[in-house]
Order: structure tokens, then sequence, then C-alpha cells
């Protein structure tokens, strides 16, 4: 690997018991049929060198050496037939009949073939290994084609559809730790406070700040204030919203002072929200917690994609498009964490998502998403389960075998009849140069769907676009322009 690559992998921790979604069999990609479909084609060049190789054979054996010789036999094969339709009337003619019988060789297999004479250009094509392509060449095959090939038109037709909204859960405080340190939120631009519904209770201008604290009172509030008295002090009992005052949220950039963290800008609109769940224990070690969340359009979003640095541009294209799909997944079908109002988390536990910060100094990143704008991944009708990770140990697994929770599983089976996009593949690309399997487990290498390094690899290496590697890696997947 060169130096200065950046590359940064989460484990994305499926749990079973929370994402649990079956996902409806797929048949072949357009990608497959589309690539099958290609090797039709080398296999009718391969058809058209035989035609050649074939005309020059009648060539040799049946053509005439000038024109005057083949107006000649074609006299005496005109002759002859009149001898062959009334003996009696042209007895003269019979003796014509070796004429006739080069003439007929002549006119039945070298004339049909002569039309193959430029076919010569296919020589490279002359290996039997393509006549194993010859099925390829059905309406099946022809349609997954046509399809594909209008997809990959169509990746230039880029819009400005940013897509729906993600909500992002950045992290969470304690009650005690809020209480001691409030949240502080400021922006360069006007932003006003709500209580997420229809009541405005303030506007926060530049160079002032809003603050959000916890009141620890029998349920447990929150309270938002402004040190210069530019808002009232407002006790809320769940949620507090914060977004721009002009209704431009895409270009809005909160500041979320977090202490001793790099990212803490975030695009589109900040929530601050309570809540008291088992799921809050089970992650950030106690129930009651109080989440700073980032609500924003998917495609803004994918641009603080803290997955890749960006220095490989298919590799980078191909982790966007990971990266987009995982997230359309979330919000499409997982709940584990509407009660605490978001779909995911911007650590490992989900994707690592680093917001406006990280986009500012990978800029390449939004520049390719933007290329690659609402592209997403399907199974069948199904939005993919785009699951990705660092390393293999040269096999992918599929999502009933994965290293889920760090443990080291035994595989059971290559394909798989919850997830078909995630079934096993071979991954030498993307193999660990010396862990064993369950050091790569340990590690947090739960080895389903993508290998971030066998992505890397296949790009910088072996010149694969980035859809070529997402077809590969996701079993029977076909890449969708949804927005």
């Amino acid at each position: 690997m060169k130096t200065g690559l950046h590359i940064k992998i989460s484990s994305l921790l499926l749990l079973v018991f929370f994402l649990f979604f079956p996902s409806s069999k797929s048949a072949a990609s357009d990608y497959d049929l589309h690539q099958k479909y290609e090797q039709y084609k080398e296999y009718e060049k391969y058809s058209n060198y035989q035609k050649y190789k074939d005309y020059l054979e009648y060539k040799e054996k049946y053509a005439f050496e000038s024109a005057k010789e083949r107006a000649e036999y074609k006299d005496a094969y005109d002759k002859y037939r009149q001898y062959k339709k009334s003996p009696s009337r042209f007895p003269q003619y019979a003796q014509l009949k070796d004429e006739y019988k080069k003439y007929t060789k002549y006119k039945e297999n070298y004339l049909p073939n002569k039309k193959y004479k430029d076919y010569k250009k296919y020589k490279k094509y002359n290996d039997k290994q393509y006549k194993e392509y010859k099925d390829y060449g059905s309406d099946t095959y022809k349609d997954g084609y046509d399809r594909y090939q209008a997809f990959l038109k169509d990746i230039t037709n880029v819009t400005n559809n940013r897509g729906a909204n993600i909500r992002v859960g950045l992290w969470s405080y304690s009650k005690d730790d809020l209480i001691a340190s409030p949240i502080k939120i400021e922006s360069a631009k006007a932003f006003k406070i709500t209580d997420c519904s229809s009541t405005i209770i303030g506007e926060i201008l530049p160079g002032e700040n809003a603050r959000v604290t916890y009141v620890d009172d029998s349920d447990g509030h929150l309270l938002v204030y402004n040190s210069n008295l530019v808002i009232p002090d407002t006790e809320i009992e769940e949620k507090i919203c914060f977004q721009a005052s002009d209704g431009d949220n895409e270009n809005m950039i909160f500041d979320v002072n977090r202490p001793n963290s790099s990212y803490d800008q975030y695009r589109g609109k900040i929530k601050v929200q309570h809540s008291n769940t088992s799921d809050n224990n089970t992650q950030e070690g106690s129930a009651r917690r109080i989440w700073v969340i980032n609500e924003l359009p998917l495609e803004l979003y994918v641009w603080g994609l803290g997955e890749a640095g960006g220095g490989i541009t298919e590799h980078t294209k191909t982790m966007i498009g990971a990266f987009r799909t995982y997230g359309r997944w979330y919000m499409e079908y997982a709940t584990k964490w509407a009660a605490e109002g978001f779909h995911l988390l911007s650590n490992s536990g989900s994707q690592i998502y680093q917001g406006y910060d990280y986009e500012k100094d990978h800029t390449s990143i939004r520049e390719l998403a933007q290329k690659t704008n609402g592209i997403i991944m399907k199974s069948g009708n199904n939005i993919a389960l785009a699951a990705y990770g660092s390393w293999t140990d040269g096999k992918t697994r599929r999502y009933e075998d994965g290293h889920w929770g760090n443990t080291c599983e035994t595989p059971t089976g290559t394909k798989s009849s919850v997830y078909p996009e995630l079934s096993s593949v071979s991954d030498n690309y993307g193999k660990h140069p010396s862990l064993s399997t369950c050091e790569l487990a340990a590690n947090g290498n739960h080895m389903v769907g993508l290998s971030a390094n066998g992505s890397l690899i296949l790009a910088r290496d072996h010149n694969w676009d980035w859809t070529k590697i997402l077809n590969y890696y996701y079993t029977d997947i076909n890449l969708v322009k949804e927005y």
C-alpha cells in the first residue's frame, strides 16, 4: 500500500436481533447480463472469423481465376440445366455435367461466403474459448445489456436532487456530563430554535450562540438558553431543533462545539434529543442519554464520508456507492434508533461520518459523490445491505457466517438466504498479508460484503472501475439512479 493513503473502515456491527430484514432473492444483475452479452459479441466475432476461414477454403476450391472463366462456366451451367429439364431436346449439353457441378459449388458455397471476405479483422478471436459464450445471445441477456447501457448513459445525467433526509446520531451525553458542560451551538448564519414542531423559541444571530443543558427533575428536561439573553431560558421536555433562519439548510453549517474533537461542524439541521432507552444503556453505558443529531439530505451526508481519503478515484467512488447505499438502507428499514430520534450512528457502530470538517479537508470525496449523485445498489426490489470492512482472509463471508461482534465463525455456506447480495466471494485482493482469520475477526473484520483493501488494490493495480468492483463483491445487485 502506498504511503499516505488514507483508509478508515468501520466494523459495521450488524447484529441480527435488530437488523433482520430478509431480502427477496434476486435474479442475475443487469451488470452480469451485460458482461455475458459482451462475451456473446466476442463469440459473434469468433463465429465471423470461422466464416472468413470458410470463405478462404471455398475461394481456393471453387472460385474462378477470371471473369471470362466464370462466364464460360455460367454458360455451361445454364445449358446443362436445360439438358436436365429436357434431355431429349438438348442432348448436346449432356457433356457439360462437370462444369455444371463446379459452378453449382461456386454458387452454393463460395458466393454466400464472399460477404465474409472482410472478416479477416477478427483473427484475434480465432480461439475456441469464445465458443463457450454462444448461449449468451438470448433476449434475456440482450435486455439486461440494454438496461445496463442505459444506466451507464444515465450516470452522466447528474441532478441536483440531494435525496431524502437522513438523521445521524453524532454523539451522546450523560445527564451529569451535560449539566457540567452544556452544549454550545453557533454558526456564521442566523438560525432559529424550535421545539421541533411549530413553536419558535428564538433566533440566534452570527456572533451569538445557543446553549443546551439538562434539568435534573423527576422526568428530566432540556433547557436552551443564551448567556447574553438573546433568547429567554426555555425548558423543553424532549427535543430541541436548530435550523437556518433563511430556510437554506443545505448551506447551513453549525459548529457544535465538542471538546477534544476535530470534527464538530455539520451541514443541515441539528437536533438535541433526550431519551431513556435500553439501546442507550447497551450502546452508551446508561439508559438516560442526550443525543446530538444531525439531519441533512442523504447526498450531503455522503460528502462527509469518513471511510476513505479520496486518493484513488475508482476506489473512492466504490466506497461512496457502498456508503450511500448503506445509509439509504438504514433510512428505509432499520428501527434500532427510532426511539432516540435518528437512523444510524456516526461511528463504527454504523459507518463513519465526520461532517463538514472532513468534507472541507477531502474535497475529492464531494466531487466524486456529485458525479455519482443518487446512485445506490438494489438486490431485487430491495435496497441492498451494503456491508463492508477492511480486510478478509482471502474470502468474504456470507451474511450468516460473518464475524459479528468480533467472534470468529466457521463458514457454513457461500450463498446467503437472508441477504443474497451478501454472499461469499473469493478475495485474494483484500487478503491480509499476515493476520489469521480469528485475529482479523478479533480486530473487527466481519469479512461480509465489500473488502475495502480489495477495492483499493483492484482500482489502483488492476484498473477496475467502481461499478465492476461493486458488482464483484455484492452478488446479483443492480446499480440504480434513485434520484
